[in-house]
């Protein structure tokens, strides 16, 4: 699975660098008029369109079993401007690494 949505926590530009620079398919919550709506939201649309759903809310989607989960969790990168570059990466390697994940809760290595 190569198409993600990345929810609020997360710089909006982590989406632009996936597509830039990793020629990911992703999109950020607030491209698409998801910010601040209930998670169970963003879980449908990412099931809906075949993207997996990069969060740290861990409690929140723990209901959620019929979508690729990948949780970060924000603690394990950088703060600041190199946020973003850091998410990038991590998510491009995973996507890399697991091409076909199973549905549910994947946790990308971040170190």
């Amino acid at each position: 699975m190569s198409s993600f949505l990345i929810d609020e926590m997360f710089p909006p530009s982590a989406a632009r660098l996936l597509r830039e620079t990793y020629d990911r398919d992703a999109l950020h919550v607030s491209e698409i008029g998801l910010q601040a709506v209930e998670d169970s939201l963003v879980a449908a649309t990412a099931r809906a369109e075949g993207r997996a759903v990069v969060t740290e809310n861990v409690v929140d989607f723990a209901v959620e079993r019929d979508v690729v989960l990948v949780f970060v969790l924000k603690r394990h990168l950088p703060p600041g401007g190199a946020q973003a570059a850091a998410l990038a990466k991590i998510l491009a390697d995973w996507a890399r690494a697991a091409p076909d994940p199973y549905l549910g809760p994947h946790w990308p290595d971040a170190g």
